[in-house]
């Protein structure tokens, strides 16, 4: 990437591929690549961190989805009919 760097004229030394990587590290787990395919593509080992947080996305969409799918195939607790009203066992003291 430096000789890219120089070779295209650019002169300013603090201007480095680092952010290049981690957009194609986080595209590329985001693709559903392994953290040892990244390091492979990328020449280093930061991958964990890039697979990390395309796992929890993932994760997070489907969890949700279970949560849909679950509700769907179950019958609801409360019914409209019964929403704000006192439920029977409300106020009795228990023994």
């Amino acid at each position: 990437m430096r000789d890219a760097i120089k070779a295209a004229g650019i002169t300013d030394l603090s201007c480095r591929p680092h952010g290049l990587r981690k957009t194609l590290g986080r595209m590329l787990a985001d693709a559903g690549c392994s953290a040892h395919d990244i390091m492979a593509a990328l020449g280093h080992t930061e991958a964990e961190r890039y697979t990390h947080e395309a796992d929890r996305r993932r994760g997070g969409k489907r969890a949700v989805a279970s949560l849909n799918e679950h509700r769907k195939n179950k019958s609801p607790q409360t019914t409209l009919g019964s929403l704000g009203k006192i439920a029977k066992s409300e106020g009795k003291i228990m023994p």
